[in-house]
């Protein structure tokens, strides 16, 4: 072997080894890396601030603090008694009970980590227990007097359209209850809280609008002793009535315009109407398409329109401040020459039919409408149907949380009771505080039973959902409580023809009934 191919092999060697040693290296520098992140956590938490011990009873204190932060997470604080531990809590409060009476005592808290790191204790906070109750061993008086019934004031009441809020305070820590209902029994409904405070407050939900309710407060000390306030009340917010929207707003499809005509809200707050137009569908909004009107008349004919081709409207009225209504829905089309005549469809009804909708939507039924006259909910009978005044505005409402927040329109069309000719449909828009869709229409003027119908179009899952119901209207009566007895009666009776027979059944065995008596009488009386 020559001396260069020794050389040659040499090198090589050198070169193998180095690059081996090279990757060793490499691999060792990377497992330290490893033992070096996989540091165990020695970061304590911070330590608890504003430690409040408020005594209770003759037994018990209750603590509170500020939670503490760490640099993963806390996982729970110690509790100190005069500098012994007591308990460990996950949350930041604590009730240390089992107390002397008369006597005080020293806290503090700390808190901890997963790993266990315990942060400094807090400041000390410190607390008196009460003096036990005296025994009256029957040598007359009612104790020994210094223990005195808790106070209740400062009473505030914070009513919503369904739900009020109610703060008050009291004197001394105690547990609050209150009591609610529409007479003075109090029959609806009895709530408590679950530890000592001086600072109250309690939500009462369900509630009607525009509605009276009673209510009481008792207050429960650590001894035993109760306070209560009686006969008071409040009175539900009135369910507001949105901008009005017009009328029996039509389309109507002539040679080569398609006419548009409505009646315009009859208020004293009433601006102008703006009438907008899609191409490929309904407007949802005063902004939505194309502005193609705005003015105070009561019609419009649309010239630029082609024929064969359909056209869909939305018309808004805006009050003088600026606000809009809901809106009111129309399309048409100009029929090609030898063309069919055909119906006209209902709303949406041109849309496929798809497989489902929302989960959400698919439980919606009549029931879920708030109808609303003179700011009170007008009840809902045999589940799909409604008794209003025609002489009155009515809002529809659905409430926000119904519904899941996805692309969707809500329609709801009237049928008129003997003219099928007069139909017409409006939108439900979400309101400005997002608690609502609702619309609100002017008065309806015929008496009988308007069909309605209402759609939901779920454009996420491409699905839609419509419901069936009935409005009664009368125009001449004015129902001072849909829940009144008339009121239920006529709609019941225009609402299935069951009930109508039933009654006519029941009619004629009680003449029946009545002429065999009467003839009985006759007879006994020869």
């Amino acid at each position: 072997m020559n001396f260069t191919k020794i050389v040659g092999i040499i090198l090589f060697l050198s070169f193998t080894l180095s690059s081996f040693t090279t990757v060793m290296a490499v691999e060792d520098q990377f497992e330290i890396d490893l033992t070096v992140t996989g540091t165990a956590d020695t970061t304590a938490p911070s330590t608890p601030a504003g430690l409040l011990a408020a005594t209770v009873s003759s037994s018990q204190i209750d603590l509170s603090w500020v939670a503490s932060t760490d640099n993963i997470a806390v996982t729970g604080y110690r509790v100190y008694r005069d500098n012994t531990f007591v308990t460990t809590v996950s949350g930041v409060t604590h009730s240390d009970t089992g107390l002397s009476a008369a006597t005080s005592y020293a806290y503090t808290v700390s808190a901890i980590d997963a790993a266990l790191n315990e942060s400094a204790r807090s400041a000390t906070s410190s607390a008196t227990t009460f003096t036990a109750p005296a025994t009256n061993n029957g040598g007359g008086g009612g104790g020994s007097g210094q223990f005195t019934y808790p106070v209740i004031y400062d009473i505030e009441v914070l009513p919503g359209e369904k739900d009020a809020l109610i703060k008050w305070k009291t004197t001394e820590p105690t547990i609050g209850t209150i009591a609610w209902g529409i007479s003075s029994s109090l029959e609806l409904g009895v709530v408590s809280e679950t530890s000592y405070n001086v600072f109250h407050q309690a939500t009462l939900g369900n509630l009607l609008p525009g509605t009276q309710y009673l209510f009481s407060i008792e207050a429960l000390n650590g001894y035993g002793l109760r306070s209560k306030f009686t006969d008071q009340r409040f009175t539900t917010n009135s369910l507001i009535e949105y901008g009005v929207n017009a009328r029996n707003f039509t389309a109507t499809a002539e040679t080569d315009s398609i006419l548009l005509s409505w009646n315009s809200p009859i208020s004293a707050l009433f601006d102008e109407v703006r009438v907008v137009r899609g191409e490929g569908f309904y407007p949802s909004s005063p902004e939505d398409g194309t502005t193609i009107y705005e003015g105070k008349a009561e019609n419009f004919r649309d010239t630029d329109v082609l024929i064969g081709k359909r056209y869909y409207y939305a018309l808004f009225a805006k009050d003088t401040r600026g606000s809009y209504s809901s809106g009111l829905l129309a399309s048409a089309r100009i029929r090609i020459i030898g063309e069919p005549i055909v119906p006209e469809p209902p709303i949406f009804e041109e849309l496929p039919k798809p497989p489902g909708v929302h989960p959400a939507i698919e439980l919606l039924s009549f029931l879920d409408f708030d109808f609303i006259q003179d700011g009170k909910r007008v009840s809902t009978f045999s589940g799909k149907s409604v008794a209003i005044d025609g002489a009155k505005n009515l809002t529809v409402s659905l409430s926000y949380s119904k519904v899941p927040e996805i692309l969707k329109s809500i329609v709801i069309t009237l049928r008129h009771p003997t003219d099928p000719a007069k139909i017409f449909s409006f939108l439900l828009r979400v309101n400005d505080g997002k608690t609502a869709y609702v619309a609100t229409i002017g008065p309806l003027g015929d008496s009988g039973t308007y069909g309605v119908d209402i759609s939901i179009v779920d454009y996420k899952n491409q699905g839609l959902k419509k419901i069936v119901g009935n409005l009664f209207a009368s125009a001449a009566v004015a129902y001072k409580d849909a829940q009144g007895f008339f009121s239920a009666f006529t709609v019941i009776m225009f609402d299935s023809v069951f009930y109508a027979l039933l009654l006519l059944i029941v009619l004629f065995i009680l003449l029946k009934a009545f002429r065999l008596i009467f003839k009985k009488n006759h007879q006994s009386l020869r």
